[in-house]
């Protein structure tokens, strides 16, 4: 479906797409969408309830979202290193 708009003299043109998701894919997008730097690591989304975060990513991307991840070495409460942990940012949908 697209939705057209004009104002001042200028079309906007915003086609919405429907991508169905599973639970863990839900949960994802609204974590990654959620928040302002739209991101989150493995370690938040596991936190939240997604099982595997590495599989939701490579779901979504099947489907049209646009990830970029990185690996980061993350401290926890008890001074523990963590290396390797991913951090997913969407930067957008392909139409």
């Amino acid at each position: 479906m697209k939705i057209f708009d004009i104002q001042n003299n200028t079309l906007n043109v915003v086609e919405i797409t429907t991508v169905k998701l599973q639970s863990n894919e839900a949960i994802t997008v609204l974590s990654l969408s959620n928040n302002p730097a739209r991101e989150a690591t493995s370690l938040e989304l596991r936190a939240k309830g997604v099982k595997s975060p590495h599989q939701s990513i490579y779901r979504l991307k099947q489907k049209g979202a646009i990830i970029k991840s990185t690996r980061e070495t993350f401290t926890d409460k008890f001074g523990n290193n963590h290396k390797g942990i991913a951090r997913y940012k969407l930067t957008g949908w392909k139409q």
